[in-house]
């Protein structure tokens, strides 16, 4: 899976392996894509944009990272800047040796650390990033399907 590299964010192209049920117009007329589970909407990588009906691209933006969620030692590492090492991470370590799930995962703000004072003041000692995970069928956009349904303007 190649990347194009755009300040403050990197582009991944891939597929994915899916059925046809799964994609639908929403009642805004925008392209909307629900499958039932991970491996529906697993991206396999690819070496740059295709020309299939299912090849996708996805855009990591500043600040975030891949994290592999699967059955491995906490000390091999799970979390990847690079889509297809966390790709290759999550080969075999899913359930019963399936794809892990791969999620994004992006700062969503930060909560203060506090201590109190002799004079029973809240001083902040720091402060603590908190993070919220986006699934890769949020983000993937379909590169040959219309984004909009066809006869909507």
């Amino acid at each position: 899976m190649s990347s194009a590299h755009i300040p403050g964010m990197e582009t991944f192209y891939g597929n994915v392996s899916t059925l046809e049920r799964f994609f639908s117009y929403g009642p805004d007329g925008q392209l909307q894509f629900e499958p039932f589970n991970d491996a529906y909407g697993a991206v396999h990588p690819d070496s740059g944009p295709g020309t299939g009906e299912n090849d996708v691209e996805l855009v990591l933006n500043d600040g975030e990272f891949f994290q592999v969620r699967g059955f491995y030692r906490a000390s091999d590492g799970g979390n990847f800047l690079n889509y297809r090492d966390a790709y290759r991470k999550a080969m075999g370590s899913g359930e019963q040796g399936s794809l892990a799930k791969i999620v994004i995962v992006a700062q969503d703000g930060s909560t203060n650390v506090t201590a109190q004072a002799a004079d029973g003041t809240t001083v902040i000692m720091g402060h603590n990033t908190t993070w919220r995970t986006i699934s890769l069928p949020r983000r993937i956009r379909f590169l040959n399907r219309p984004a909009t349904r066809p006869g909507t303007d």
